[in-house]
């Protein structure tokens, strides 16, 4: 294959919450002008049939300036159920704590219907949410104020829905 004269390469989350990348090379007889009109009415073809544009911190409202501490006294007892949303599921977060560390740390996000084994969470998702160096790796670290986990699900063996990871952390 012949290398092309551009190549446009997205980022798109499905409407099952999976990130999915697509990538379109230019034709050699294709212009510019052409080829960026192709790829907006690609992208625009995308957002008809569910796909969203992966935009990081704005898509899934991420706040980087929000920070964690102390559950405030009279949130304490509020425990809200698990909805449906555009990109999955959501908890209220109760607790986040680091379950393996090393070179691939992962942490845990605790609440909801998931207050004993917790939801698998990355650090880039902790990043995402400009909380990852307020957390202390030792301790169990509770939210301020009222934060919600985004999370997906995928099938496991038995063809049964669960939890796959939190995909956002959100400040409400």
């Amino acid at each position: 294959m012949q290398e092309a004269k551009a190549s446009f390469n997205g980022y798109f989350r499905s409407s099952g919450g999976n990130k999915d990348q697509f990538t379109l090379r230019q034709a050699d007889n294709q212009s510019d002008k052409e080829f960026i009109a192709r790829v907006k009415q690609f992208v625009k073809l995308l957002g008809e049939h569910g796909w969203i544009e992966w935009n990081g911190r704005d898509e899934l409202g991420w706040n980087g300036r929000d920070e964690l501490g102390s559950m405030g006294a009279g949130e304490q007892g509020r425990d809200r159920q698990e909805t449906e949303t555009r990109n999955g599921k959501e908890f209220e977060i109760q607790s986040i704590q680091l379950a393996a560390g090393g070179e691939h740390p992962r942490w845990v996000v605790k609440g909801g219907k998931f207050k004993k084994f917790g939801v698998t969470c990355w650090p880039e998702t902790l990043e995402a949410a400009g909380i990852a160096d307020k957390l202390n790796p030792l301790k169990e670290n509770k939210p301020r104020g009222h934060w919600v986990a985004k999370y997906s699900e995928r099938q496991n063996d038995e063809g049964k829905w669960v939890p796959d990871k939190v995909v956002a952390l959100v400040k409400q």
